[in-house]
């Protein structure tokens, strides 16, 4: 008899309308319009009447984000980008835009204050750190800035037009680990000519000063948000600048 009125339409909503009572003062999943480094200048945005927006995280997305982090098929931080980033094909992200955008998800799901550990590089002891991450430094990109682009390579001295690398692109950006950097996906041109191979022959074969110059103008790191900070160090006081560790619990 209790299973028959626990399963019939008038006692189901009877409990609807006390889960919704109980929950009537649940915060409203609000989405936060962002104003990004690169401006959205080099986007089609899927609708570009409106701007590009985040949401905090769910308790779903942080139950998957620790499932995903045992997985090597899948990126955690792209996977989160994903979720909680609107109106952009995540693919199509600049770099300088998506540290901007998991700094800001962080702060509208867990607030401003970050607390990090950060390992001193004087005498390696490690502190722990509490940073307003809203406080951050951000660096527009200027107006006249264009992608793609020309350099000069001031060795060679010849022309290139170069893209910016996107998100798609990261599995090519590992100057450390890939021994075959492919440099030429991102070059449209050398002089005007565009064969990929000619233009992998020529960079094989580049001066040290004018790759560093060709690296420099493909990240562009003057500009993005700038994740470093002065740090002085609890154990022996030296005074050092670092970069914001991004640890396990930058998302928990």
């Amino acid at each position: 008899m209790i299973e028959k009125t626990l399963n019939n339409p008038e006692s189901d909503n009877l409990k609807q309308d006390v889960v919704d009572s109980i929950l009537e003062n649940l915060p409203v999943e609000v989405e936060t319009e962002v104003s990004l480094p690169s401006k959205g200048r080099f986007y089609s945005l899927p609708n570009p009447a409106a701007g590009v927006s985040v949401r905090p995280m769910t308790f779903e997305d942080e139950k998957s984000l620790a499932t995903i982090k045992k997985s090597d098929k899948v990126e955690p931080v792209n996977y989160l980008l994903s979720k909680c980033v609107n109106n952009l094909n995540i693919n199509e992200l600049l770099l300088m835009d998506k540290l901007f955008l998991l700094y800001k998800i962080r702060e509208i799901s867990y607030g401003t204050d970050y607390k990090a550990v950060i390992s001193c590089p004087k005498c390696f002891q490690d502190s722990e750190v509490t940073i307003d991450i809203s406080k951050l430094l951000l660096n527009e990109v200027p107006d006249d800035l264009s992608d793609p682009r020309k350099i000069e390579l001031p060795a060679l001295k010849k022309s290139v037009t170069l893209r910016f690398p996107r998100l798609r692109d990261e599995k090519y950006l590992n100057f450390i680990e890939n021994k075959n950097i492919q440099l030429w996906r991102f070059i449209e041109d050398i002089e005007g000519h565009t064969d990929k191979q000619v233009i992998a022959k020529v960079l094989e074969k580049l001066p040290l000063k004018d790759m560093h110059v060709l690296v420099s103008e493909l990240m562009k790191p003057e500009y993005g948000l700038d994740s470093k900070i002065n740090f002085i160090c609890g154990d022996c006081e030296a005074e050092t600048v670092v970069n914001i560790p991004i640890g396990e619990n930058f998302f928990s």
